[in-house]
């Protein structure tokens, strides 16, 4: 999506900026500018070693992002399976905690989406999301609350109906197991891509009319704007 992308070039400038930088110390030794000490080499040394694990760390993160992407086109594509009811939004962003990759508006409700790329065996207990048994280092749910309350916050002064949102974390990759049913950690549902269509579809937050998707989307992406 477009937050990921833009993200993805951004690292991409500081990867060759820093890569512009170690050359340069190479070239130009920076512990003979320093004066040519052994002192001098081993700040010189350090610097690289700075410079170089500066950009493991920025290599790291554009593959992440990278695999997020990937994963929002494949839920891209998955949501164009719903019918022409509904109303799909993507990139979503109000505020700072109102990032949200996709927002649905339909007869059945409003729905935000946060997509994980995540592979592995994903299930619910003791309230937690696990992963092959561990828990994941982020915290998926709060982080799908999070960006649920600000949009019903960005709607509460637009819409005078109240709005049932209901969050929703899918994981897209076809090696993410999490079972068939529709199961749920904090009122939020947790499933895989080939269930989403028929979560949203079948399972009705909060009756709308035709007339009422339509404000309620008109509502989502004028708060975008003004963000």
């Amino acid at each position: 999506m477009a937050h990921n992308e833009k993200q993805i070039g951004k690292n991409i400038g500081k990867a060759a900026f820093i890569v512009v930088l170690i050359g340069a110390s190479i070239v130009e030794p920076l512990y003979v500018l320093l004066g040519g000490s052994g002192a001098a080499l081993a700040v010189h040394v350090i610097i690289i070693g700075i410079l170089l694990k500066l950009l493991l760390n920025v290599v790291r993160d554009i593959r992440v992002r990278m695999q997020g992407a990937g994963g929002e086109m494949v839920v891209r594509t998955v949501l164009r399976g719903l019918d022409h009811r509904f109303r799909v939004l993507g990139s979503v962003v109000i505020g700072n905690k109102g990032d949200m990759d996709f927002v649905v508006v339909g007869p059945t409700g409003t729905w935000v989406i946060e997509v994980k790329s995540h592979k592995g065996r994903i299930k619910i207990e003791g309230g937690r999301l696990l992963r092959d048994g561990k828990p994941f280092d982020k915290n998926f749910i709060r982080q799908v609350w999070g960006a649920t309350y600000a949009l019903k916050d960005a709607l509460k002064r637009r819409i005078p109906k109240t709005l049932h949102i209901q969050p929703v974390v899918v994981f897209s990759s076809p090696h993410a197991k999490t079972g068939i049913e529709l199961n749920k950690a904090e009122d939020a549902y947790v499933v895989g891509v080939d269930q989403l269509v028929r979560l949203i579809e079948r399972q009705e937050v909060q009756q709308l009319t035709t007339d009422e998707v339509e404000r309620i989307t008109d509502a989502i992406r004028t708060a975008v704007r003004e963000n």
